[in-house]
Formats: structure tokens, sequence, C-alpha cells
């Protein structure tokens, strides 16, 4: 069924860099009437630090009840009516490069109406929003396109084309069917490129529409039908969508290739949108769709509003009383300078006239300590609201999802927690828009009560210092919004920059870093200029409307009042109208930002959910799991960014069980560790720990009894010893710890030992040394449940690997221990080895038994590690090198040293020969 569709598409704009994906597909769905929250779509979309794809928007939105369907149409016939593509999500291609998902909505006779989540709301024309346009090749059968060409989809929007160069309707029939009838694809690709090469000469002005083009395109198909192969010299390459498909870096042929293997198409991609179906047959797969659709977004002034109920109410109704006794003293002083005014000619003496003075600054003096201890009330609030906000955020970082971090760049998320500080502004920024408006409507009603005649003239002064403003909101918050996702871009960038500088500087990439600084840059800098313009181009039609009004008013004023000694009072009034709305639209132009940032605020706030199933918990005082755990795996499996990692996992590991798991760089072996650490959560089937469910609370206390050891782990910029007690306990002894981590040579040469500072991640030690403070971190776990170690050993010496290895088994043999490694050779002592494949397990045997079975993939890699031993440490084409305490020394091998006494020997031969 069609759906109720709006007219205006609805906006939404992305809160991260990366969620283009995810709004573009909440306004495409709410546009369409189907309401859905956003944490729980974008967690649905399963973004990533590269974005969504299109294949899973698709799928959701097709999960969520649109009839819906992704393809590559030709670039000219995505705006046609009669194609019918539109609403749809279509993907266009950034300045940068970047691709980008935006919402096309309507054609509105040549101007699109477009939902840009990077913006909000904009009207492009239709050429303009067709040079944006991302345009994708694929490869197809030529019977496949030929069967898709021959049906309404490509001959509809073929004839719309042909009726825009006025070429009647009976001509174009007639051709379409002529190509029809051949069967051929090279007949439809030929009319079809014909018609947009004839677009463009229109379009250049070498041709007119009508009779001109007619007869040049039946020319084009008559020669075309004496010489087919020679089609690429009557209609260039350029202007062709579809055409056989050539290997990459071969040069551009002249001659059509009749019957290709396959055909490259290109066009635009979109996933279009033909209507919404009953409700009653909508059945989201997952539980983050189910709870898009039931679970209701937070308001952000209503979250707002309750952490300021936490911190009671006194504060805001003191705040609030004390504004209306300083709009009451307004209205006080209007009293006082007409009853001034009136009582002038009664003032006789100097005494009495200095007196009334005084007690008139008296009365203004009085207004201003009112206002003072409310402004600094109103920064007391702020402050406890920054400091409520940052207190429920740091809360909530344990609990956040992991797929919350690893969907956003690292640079994102320390933004939002800097720009907390910002909130403390909101209650000046709300009580501002408050005083000012009240001073307004009791200016107001003071000039309506000196002349009561001008009420009309009044009012719509009055509402116009309000209705000016919010007409000019929504356009100001998309250039707002556009400014806040370039600082954001610029912001990732510097961090990766940061992060990056000493391989830029290593590979000489500092050229290209500084193009893609200034493209960003520049697009930042238009983003802020364009913001700049509208913002003075909004105030300069609000100081001429109130202009002309104010001089309106003090005419007629003048005119009904004569001599009167009102006159100056009420000019004063109404002069003092234009600057207060001017203060009010000043406030209102803040107020994007501000939102802006209470939303990115609130975002990792709101991502604190549990699953549908689950009750929430309160994590203080949860306690570490005692036993050595136990592990199934039913039918499970991982989808990241659309693509499937782990693929119907089942597996069981008992209790105290050492279980090592190879197989190829991006096999899904760590995604393994990943569901178990609750980094993914499956897809289907299921995960159980002990025999209960690994979710919420059971999840908390895994974390707290487990020992993870893997490059990634962070080291801090802080002492050794931090890093070895950070999560252990402080107080029990060291020594163990650094002696069965080979760490005592560590610190004996560390200048202040164990209160030596490691650096930044560690850059004041070497890789290996820092690979062996992570495991001293692990070994200080008292008591695991279960020893997850993903690559322990990197950096470390073949030797020193087999020694630790050896050692951490021991320590921890009553452990449930999982071993993920690429040295083969290293898990022949396990009792078990799972090889990983593809994100599936296809074996799951003892090591000898596997390497017994020469045809295994076990016994495969163990054979493809020994001859890259043997071709890198036992061939004579290598030196060998040996770097100890800061030296370098050569080795001569063994087999090297055989071959250079054998060819001694032979020389000394043929030399007696001689």
């Amino acid at each position: 069924m069609k759906g109720q569709v709006r007219w205006l598409v609805p906006e939404v704009v992305q809160t991260s860099n990366m969620d283009c994906g995810p709004a573009s597909l909440k306004s495409l769905l709410e546009g369409f009437g189907v309401n859905v929250h956003y944490g729980h779509l974008r967690d649905a979309c399963q973004t990533d630090v590269d974005g969504t794809s299109i294949n899973t928007l698709e799928k959701i939105a097709v999960e969520l009840g649109l009839d819906a369907a992704q393809m590559v149409v030709p670039k000219d016939h995505l705006l046609l009516g009669s194609a019918g593509y539109l609403p749809g999500l279509v993907v266009v291609r950034l300045p940068n490069g970047n691709t980008h998902f935006v919402v096309a909505w309507r054609n509105h006779r040549g101007i699109m109406q477009v939902m840009d989540p990077a913006s909000g709301r904009r009207w492009p024309s239709a050429r303009h929003f067709l040079d944006e346009l991302h345009i994708h090749t694929m490869r197809v059968p030529p019977q496949g396109w030929r069967s898709w060409a021959g049906g309404k989809d490509f001959i509809d929007p073929l004839q719309e084309r042909m009726e825009q160069l006025r070429i009647s309707k009976s001509i174009s029939e007639v051709m379409c069917e002529q190509a029809l009838k051949k069967g051929d694809w090279l007949s439809l690709a030929f009319l079809d490129a014909s018609v947009r090469m004839l677009a463009a000469l229109v379009g250049s002005g070498a041709v007119r529409r009508g009779a001109e083009t007619s007869a040049l395109l039946q020319r084009l198909i008559s020669d075309f039908s004496e010489d087919t192969i020679n089609a690429y010299q009557l209609v260039p390459q350029s202007y062709w969508c579809v055409r056989p498909s050539s290997s990459p870096g071969t040069e551009e042929v002249d001659t059509v290739e009749l019957e290709p293997e396959l055909l490259e198409f290109s066009g635009a991609v979109i996933v279009s949108v033909k209507g919404v179906r009953e409700r009653k047959e909508i059945k989201p797969k997952s539980e983050a769709l189910s709870k898009a659709l039931q679970v209701q977004s937070i308001s952000p002034l209503r979250q707002l509003w309750e952490f300021l109920r936490e911190d009671g109410l006194l504060a805001p109704s003191i705040v609030m009383l004390a504004m209306f006794a300083a709009v009451l003293g307004v209205m006080v002083e209007a009293l006082l300078f007409r009853g001034l005014i009136d009582i002038h000619s009664e003032l006789a003496t100097e005494v009495q006239r200095i007196g009334a003075v005084i007690l008139l600054l008296g009365f203004m003096l009085t207004l201003i300590l009112v206002q003072w201890p409310m402004t600094k009330l109103q920064l007391i609030i702020g402050k406890h609201l920054e400091n409520r906000f940052r207190m429920r955020f740091l809360s909530a970082l344990p609990k956040i999802p992991d797929h919350f971090f690893h969907s956003r760049p690292t640079s994102d998320t320390a933004e939002r927690g800097h720009r907390i500080a910002a909130l403390r502004e909101l209650p000046l920024l709300g009580g501002g828009i408050l005083f000012k408006g009240l001073s307004l409507l009791a200016t107001a009603i003071g000039i309506v009560w000196i002349a009561p005649t001008t009420a009309p003239l009044v009012l719509l002064i009055t509402g116009l210092q309000v209705v000016i403003p919010l007409l000019f909101q929504p356009v100001l918050s998309d250039y707002n919004m556009r400014v806040q996702t370039h600082t954001g871009a610029l912001a990732r960038f510097y961090m990766d920059a940061l992060l990056g500088v000493i391989p830029i500087r290593t590979h000489g990439a500092g050229e290209s870093v500084r193009r893609e600084h200034e493209s960003l840059l520049s697009e930042w800098i238009k983003a802020g200029y364009s913001s700049l313009r509208f913002q003075l181009n909004s105030q300069a039609v609000q100081l001429i409307v109130n202009g002309v009004l104010t001089c309106v008013l003090v005419i007629y004023c003048v005119q009904i009042l004569g001599a009167s000694p009102y006159l100056l009072l009420l000019i004063y009034w109404v002069l003092a109208l234009p600057p207060l709305g001017e203060d009010i639209a000043q406030l209102m132009r803040s107020y994007p930002r501000h939102r802006n940032t209470l939303l990115r605020a609130l975002e990792p706030l709101q991502a604190v959910t549990v699953g549908a199933s689950e009750e929430p918990f309160n994590d203080e005082g949860v306690q570490p799991l005692k036993v050595p755990v136990s592990f199934r795996f039913d039918n499970v499996s991982v989808k990241a960014s659309g693509r499937s990692i782990l693929k119907n996992i089942n597996l069981n590991v008992a209790s105290g069980e050492h279980v090592a798991i190879v197989g190829s760089s991006g096999a899904g072996k760590s995604s393994l560790a990943g569901l178990l650490l609750g980094w993914h959560n499956p897809e289907s089937g299921i995960l159980l720990l002990n025999g209960e469910k690994l979710q919420g609370e059971l999840l908390c206390r895994f974390r707290l009894s487990c020992a993870w050891v893997d490059p990634a782990i962070q080291l801090w910029n802080s002492s050794l010893l931090d890093n070895l007690h950070y999560g252990n306990d402080s107080s029990s002894s060291l020594f163990p710890t650094l002696q069965q981590a080979d760490l005592l040579n560590l610190v004996a040469s560390l200048p202040n030992g164990l209160q030596s500072t490691l650096g930044e991640s560690g850059a004041l030690i070497s890789g290996g040394e820092g690979q062996r403070v992570r495991l001293g971190r692990a070994l200080g776990r008292e008591s695991p449940a279960c020893v997850i170690l993903d690559e322990p050993f990197r950096g470390l010496d073949r030797g020193q690997r087999q020694r630790l290895l050896a050692r951490v088994r021991r320590v921890w043999k009553d452990t449930t221990l999982i071993c993920i490694t690429h040295d083969i050779s290293e898990t022949k002592d396990f009792p078990r080895v799972l090889v990983v494949e593809d994100g599936q397990i296809i074996e799951d045997d003892a090591p000898t038994n596997l390497e017994a079975q020469t045809e295994s993939r076990y016994a495969q890699l163990l054979t493809a590690e020994k001859r890259l031993w043997q071709e890198c440490w036992q061939s004579t084409d290598w030196r060998h090198l040996r770097m100890e305490q800061g030296r370098i020394t050569e080795l001569q091998s063994a087999i090297k040293k055989r071959a250079q006494d054998r060819d001694t020997v032979q020389s000394q031969e043929v030399h007696s020969e001689t």
C-alpha cells in the first residue's frame, strides 16, 4: 500500500560523522509514517567507522515495512516522473571524494527537495543534484541487462526523455519498438546513448528541440543499422550507460563487441521506496529493530528538565520570581516616569526635584540589584547542570555498549566529553529568552496603556520580534549543523594526524596531508561563511522591518498626541521595542548550537540500554565469577556493517579447558574473543556461559573475572607500577608478576624503576616490553575464571614466546584458557585446536590428530609455517643480524657455513686436478 506520505521530508541531522546512513533511513521511514528510535536504528544499521552499508540500509528498510528496493539506474532517469524512483535514499559524492547518503524526496519542476543528514532539508536545482550523484559501475550479463531494459522501468523514462526533446510520441514509440524487436542489448543501448547525446547538444545550443532533433535521431538510427560495429563513431562512449566490459588498464577501442561476456552498466545508486506494507506484516528479525519501533525517542528538553529536577526546583523558582520582579519593575518604572511628568509642575523647589530624581535612581538601582543575583544564580544552576552531566556521563561510560565506541572515531567521543562544558550556558540562554520576552511584552503593554489606539500596530511590531527569528530558525539550524559537521570532520582529521604523525613523516606523506587539510578547511570556511551571511541577512530583514514599522508608529503617535507631555515617554518605549527584539533574535540564533551540543551530550547516555529480555541492573557491588567458566555456542552468527564475520558457530568449551584457535588473517579468530567479551551481539543463535545467556549482569561479572591480553590494550601515560596495578588489587605483591612476565630486567633498566613513566601508549618502551607489561597486568588478576590471549606475545622472539606461553599455561593450568595465535607450531602442545576459516570453525580436534591428516587445514598451515621458517632463517640468501643490548652483530647460519665449506673444498679439488 502507498501509505501516508508527507509533502515535506522530515529533517533528521546526523549526530556523528558516520551516521549519514541511519539518519537518512530514519528520515525516509518517518516520511512514510513509520516512527523509529534513532539510537536503536543506528545499532541495527551496524554503523562502524566506515559508515553503513547500503545493503544493510535496504534490508532494514524492508524489515521495518517499506516497499524498498536497491537499484542502479541511469543518472538521467533518476528524477523523471515516469520512472517513479522517488522518494528514495541516494548515494552522492562529497567534495572530498567520500560517499554520502541523502534522501531525494521530490522533484518540484526542476527544484529538488533533499534531506541531507549533514545539514538538514535543502533545495538544490535538479542539474546541481545530478552533478552530486555518485556513479557506480557494475558488471552484468548482456541478457540480464536486456531483460531489464526491455521493461517499463527503462522504456518509459527513455520515451519521456525523447518527449523533453520534443520528438513526437509516434516517432519515439516506433524507435523503441524497432530496438526491442532486434532482441539484442546493443540496439537499446545505442538508442539510449543517442538520446543522451542529443540532450547534451540541445543544452549547449548546438541543436534545437523538435524537428531538428527528431531528424538527427532518425539519421543516427539509420546509420547504426547499416554499420553496427562502429556505433562508437556515431555516439562517443561517454554517452553510453552500458558497454562491453574491458579489463583494467586496457585502451579504449573504436568498435563495439557485439557478443561480450559481460557488460559494464553505470548509473546512480538508489534505494527506491514505493510505499509501506500493512502494520501486521512488519516483523523485525533483530532485537534492535524491534526496540527501534517500540521505544520512544527522548526529548532533549525533557531530559534537561529531569536533570534540573534532580538538583531541586528551588533555584529555578527563585530565578523565575526574580525575572517577574524585574519585569514588574519595568512596568513600575513606566508609572514612575509618567508620574514624574504629571507632578513636574508641582515640584517647585530644588529639594523636591532632587528628591524625586534620587527616588527614581534608587528604584533603578534596585532593579539592577535584583538582576545581578538572578544572573549569578543562573550561572550556579548552569555549573550544577554541567556537573550533573559529567557525573552521569562518567557513571554511564562503563555501561555504554562497545559498538557505540567501535562505530565512532575516538575524536568524536572525546569531543562530546569536551563540549559538555558548553551546557553551563543553557540556563543563561533560557533565562535570557524568557526575560527579554517578558520585557518585550511589558513594554508593549506600557505603550498600549499610554496610547490605546496604537494597540494593533504595537501588537504587530511585538509579534514580528518573535515571528521573524522563528521563521529563520530552521534554516539557521541547518547552517549551524553544517558548520558543526565540518568542525567534527576537522577534529577527526587532527586526531588521526596526531596519532599517525610518525608514519606520515616516515612515508613522506606531508604533502598529501596538507592537501586533505586544505580541502577540509575550505569546506569548513565555506560553511561558516554561509552561516554568517545568512545570520546577517536575517538581521538585516529584522532591522528593516523594525525601522519601517517604528517610524510609522512614531509618526502616528505624534499625530494623535501632538504636544502631549506623554509623547517623549511613548517614543522612548517605542524605540525600546527593536533592541529587545534584536536581543531575542540573538539569543534564538545561539539556540541551535546549544541544542546540538545537548543532543550530542545526551546520545552516550541514551546508548546505555539493555537487551529486550533483560532487566536493568546496578553494576555496583557486582562480584566476579569464582570458578573456571564453560562456554557453549549454539548456531551463533555475527554480522558487522552488513557483513557476516561469524557463521553458524557451534562449540563447547569445558571448564578449565585450554583451547588454541588458529587460522589465516581475517578468518574471524579475534571476533570469537570479541563475542565472549561482549563487543559483538549474536545476530542469531545463543551464547551460554555456565549454562546462562551471556548478557547483562552475567557479562559484567565475567569481564571482572576475565584476564585478557591483546596488543590493542591501552598502556597509559603513567608509571609502570600504575599500569600493572590497573584493574587489579594494588595491595598484592608485584614480584611474582614481574618474574612471570619477564619484567625484572625492564624494571632494572628504567631510570626510576617501577615509578618510570611509560609514555603515551607505551611509547617510551619497546613493543615487546609493552606486550610483557600487558601480560603482567593480566597475571596480576586474582584467580581469573577465564583467560583470553589474542596474539599475546607479539613483538617477542620465538624462544621467549614459547617460554612465556608454557609459563602462563602452568600458572593458569586450572583456568579456562583460549589462545588465539598465528604461530601454528606453538599450538602443538595444546590438548585442543580450533581452525577458523571464513568465519566458521572448519576443524576441531587434538593437534596431533590434525597434523597426522595431511589434507587437514591445520597440517597445511603448519607446513606453510615450516617452509617460511626455512626460507627466512635457513636460506643462504639472507643475512642474519642479532640485536642485543643496543648492538647489532651478524650471525653465520650453519647452512651458510656448510655451503661456504663445501665451496672451499670444491675449489681445492679443482685446483689439485689442474
